[in-house]
């Protein structure tokens, strides 16, 4: 397990990373994904509303370029929603998406650290995070500040990328990826390979869900979207 201070350590890493990549994330993740992304925001919204019809506390840890926190706004609109992302850069980008979209006075970006939220217990009715938890430097550390951070019965939604249980599925999904960043990510194709390489080295679905138990989460459900994405529910516990 990473100690606090390569936690804090790898955090330059990743803003540096994400700072190069800032003006084409969007693009790339269309291109990677066939423009699938957009519609895994929206089933796993819908998930999330079916148990939670009218959260009022959003927290979008790891929101990048915004798009799931715009897609939170949209799908929940008596809903205040926070993003928080380590890098500026990409926090740059989602405000502007944010102001076009005419969401200011609903979505605030702020910049944090998903293993030491700045907030206090319970803040939140809805945690969402897509893509995210593959790149935090302790995803447990991360799952207990989840925890703490919900309200009681509040909720976490995970949409990800987690490593696939069959070597060919694996293997075809860093494949296009590769293939992808060849053609579109220039001068930044190193960054690329690391995002493609994270996928392989992250944990399973079952290791995740043990990870949330232990940090006082419980499963409420699991779908699968084609051709690679693993949505996630889960509810905190009442007592912890």
């Amino acid at each position: 397990m990473p100690s606090p201070g390569d936690i804090q350590s790898s955090a330059p890493r990743m803003r540096g990373m994400f700072t190069r990549i800032a003006g084409m994330y969007d693009r790339l993740n269309r291109a990677q994904s066939l423009g699938l992304d957009v519609l895994w925001r929206k089933h796993a919204l819908a998930c999330l509303a079916r148990v939670a019809p009218s959260p009022h506390r959003i927290l979008d840890l790891a929101t990048g370029t915004a798009d799931l926190a715009l897609a939170a706004a949209r799908r929940f609109p008596s809903a205040r929603v926070t993003g928080m992302d380590l890098t500026p850069a990409m926090l740059e980008v989602g405000r502007r998406k944010v102001e076009e979209a005419g969401l200011a006075d609903r979505i605030a970006l702020e910049e944090g650290n998903a293993c030491a939220l700045a907030c206090p217990d319970g803040s939140f009715d809805a945690v969402v995070c897509a893509f995210g938890f593959r790149n935090f430097p302790d995803r447990a550390a991360a799952l207990r500040e989840v925890a703490r951070a919900l309200a009681p019965d509040g909720h976490l939604l995970v949409l990800e990328l987690f490593r696939p249980r069959f070597r060919i599925l694996a293997a075809a999904t860093a494949a296009w990826m590769a293939c992808v960043a060849r053609v579109f990510a220039g001068s930044a194709r190193e960054d690329y390979a690391y995002l493609r390489a994270s996928i392989g080295e992250t944990c399973t679905v079952a290791e995740f869900g043990h990870l949330a138990s232990a940090a006082g989460l419980t499963a409420v459900q699991r779908k699968f979207f084609f051709p690679a994405c693993s949505c996630l529910l889960f509810r905190r516990n009442m007592v912890k």
